[in-house]
Order: C-alpha cells, then sequence, then structure tokens
C-alpha cells in the first residue's frame, strides 16, 4: 500500500527548516556586532542618540551634546542608522579621533528600488573638548551604486571592515564589492591633520 505524503507536515518541516536557518545566520551575524559605543582615553563614551552625538560621563551620570558642523547635524538628523566600527577613539598626537559610519536610506519609496536599503558613510571626527570636527569622509557602502563592505562571509557587521592601523597612524577599509571592482582593500594615512589613500601594504 503506497503512503501518502501530509501536506500539512510537509509545509511544517519546511517553515521549521527555514526558521532554523534563519536563527543560525542570526546567531553567526551577531557573534562579531558592531560596537554600541566608542571609549575615549578620559573614560568617557561616544554614543548616538538620535539625532545627536553625545559624550557620556557615566561616573559623575552626565552627558554632553557634541557640538558638530551644520552639514554634519543635518546627516546625523536624516539618518536612519548611526554605527561605531571601533569601540575605541584613536589617540593621534595628543587628540582623540572617533570611526562614526551614519546611514541614510537608499529611496524615498519603501516599495520602489533599494527601499530598504541605506547609503552610508564614514566620518573620521576629531573631538576637542564638546566639540567634533570632521578630518575625513568617504562613502562606504550604497545600495544605488552596489557598494557593500566585507562581512566575512556574513559571520560579522560589515562595520567591523572597517579598522584603525598602528605605526603609521591610519585607517583600514575592506569590500566586499566596489562598484566596477570587486573586492577592495585601501588604506586611509593619517597626513597633515587628515587621512589621505596609502599604497597597502604587502
Amino acid at each position: 500500500m503506497r503512503t501518502r505524503n501530509n501536506p500539512t507536515i510537509s509545509v511544517a518541516l519546511k517553515a521549521a527548516a527555514l526558521a532554523l536557518l534563519a536563527a543560525n545566520a542570526a546567531v553567526a551575524c551577531a557573534e562579531t556586532p558592531a560596537p554600541e559605543s566608542v571609549l575615549l582615553a578620559n573614560g568617557h563614551a561616544i554614543e548616538w542618540v538620535r539625532p545627536r552625538l553625545l559624550e557620556v560621563d557615566a561616573a559623575r551620570h552626565r552627558t554632553t551634546v557634541l557640538s558638530v558642523p551644520a552639514a554634519l547635524r543635518r546627516a546625523l538628523a536624516d539618518a536612519s542608522s548611526v554605527a561605531f566600527p571601533s569601540d575605541r577613539s584613536k589617540r593621534i598626537d595628543g587628540n582623540d579621533y572617533v570611526l562614526v559610519v551614519v546611514n541614510r536610506s537608499s529611496s524615498s519609496r519603501p516599495t520602489g528600488y533599494c527601499g530598504a536599503g541605506e547609503e552610508g558613510a564614514l566620518y573620521v571626527l576629531e573631538l576637542r573638548g564638546t566639540r567634533a570636527v570632521p578630518r575625513f569622509s568617504l562613502p562606504v557602502q550604497s545600495c544605488l551604486d552596489t557598494v557593500s563592505l566585507e562581512t566575512d562571509g556574513g559571520t560579522q557587521s560589515p562595520y567591523r571592515a572597517i579598522a584603525w592601523r598602528d605605526a603609521p597612524a591610519g585607517i583600514d577599509i575592506r569590500w566586499e564589492y566596489l562598484a566596477h571592482g570587486g573586492a577592495t582593500h585601501r588604506v586611509y594615512r593619517f597626513v597633515n591633520g587628515t587621512f589621505a589613500e596609502a599604497e597597502v601594504p604587502e
């Protein structure tokens, strides 16, 4: 006698398998998430609380709004999300430098092309008291232009593809795909108060 497959059980098994795959993917991505704040040399931390960047002094239970230029203030106000590639600032010539990626929605139409995508720009901010001065900026991800940061096969946050370099000080950025270029690795070194592209070390 032939037995018939129960369609209800089959659908339930497929749903369970998909749920398991999704859970495994979520766990894999959660292994190396992007930091939620940046620790400064003085023990304070930088956090994003929409729509501002705050310096948090946990010991004194005090927060201070960082003063930023008008263009960056507008970008933060319009941001769909903000991410910190590194959980620590970089001390260069006695000043703290912080890496911040500001994302905005790729499209004003949620159901249109790239409706759920983001356009991300990296800012390197030099902290001077309560002022954050942009010393370098660079588009690092884009749904519209097909630019994506490296995710190590989907096991880490893409923002981990942006990292500080030592001796000499600089920034390492790895893209999974850079428009018309495929996988790309670039280095930006600190030169005369800003960051300039340099040859990638062998």
